[in-house]
């Protein structure tokens, strides 16, 4: 087996090729799960020139798919030889060739969303506070709603602070959960920086850990989008998932 690692357009691709041994499985899913932690737009598996596809790669995969989630998330894309003798890969995001993989890594669900532009200025945390008392009044997220308008306020600012236009709040509602993504244009990855009693700003990452369930940050060519989940009910996950 040989497993080949390169890049196209910010998503990491990892080819593989001939025949893939059972030792082999682990390390495949391995490398897979890797490229996931790295905060790419997505990674694509090509096992078009695998010879033969051993039915353990294929739930290896299947459970990677699984726990990769949607969008911002990094997402998985497979292609696969189409052989008949091949095990059934219904529960894989299986496309045609790479070209096809990468057109589909920034799909993303159907629930309720709402995406504005904000000033990359001053005024753009308190546009961004507006737009949530809007938006949650809206998709009916009264339980959350201070939550959400403290992260995407603490959001928006270090984007403003710390990073280049344009900023760009959505806002996500799947029934479950609420999703709070913030994109700006610069590709320099937020940190979580010491603070004090005396200290103003530079909280913004240290409430993400504290509000959200799981965050994270989705690299997307010369910027970024980082991004968190809250529980929709108002539970309060204060420890992060990640």
């Amino acid at each position: 087996m040989l497993l080949h690692h390169d890049h196209d357009d910010g998503v990491e691709v990892l080819s593989v090729s001939g025949d893939i041994g059972t030792d082999e499985v682990r390390q495949v899913a391995d490398a897979v799960q890797c490229c996931l932690r790295e905060g790419s737009r997505g990674v694509i598996v090509d096992l078009t020139e695998v010879t033969h596809l051993p039915g353990e790669l294929v739930t290896a995969l299947q459970t990677v798919a699984c726990a990769a989630g949607t969008w911002p998330r990094p997402t998985l894309g497979v292609t696969a030889p189409s052989r008949r003798h091949q095990p059934p890969m219904t529960d894989l995001p299986v496309r045609a060739d790479r070209a096809d993989a990468l057109s589909h890594v920034d799909d993303r669900s159907g629930a309720p969303r709402e995406r504005v532009a904000l000033p990359h200025s001053a005024r753009g945390p308190a546009r961004a506070r507006a737009v949530v008392a809007l938006v949650t009044q809206r998709l009916g997220l009264e339980a959350v709603s201070d939550d959400v308008a403290l992260l995407v306020s603490e959001m928006v600012t270090n984007a403003v602070r710390y990073a280049s236009a344009p900023v760009v709040l959505e806002i996500e509602a799947d029934g479950t959960s609420v999703l709070v993504a913030v994109a700006d244009g610069s590709a320099v990855l937020p940190v979580v920086r010491p603070t004090d009693d005396q200290t103003e700003g530079g909280r913004g990452m240290l409430l993400v850990e504290l509000l959200a369930k799981e965050h994270g940050v989705r690299l997307e060519g010369l910027g970024k989008t980082v991004w968190a989940v809250l529980d929709q009910q108002g539970d309060g996950h204060r420890l992060s998932a990640c």
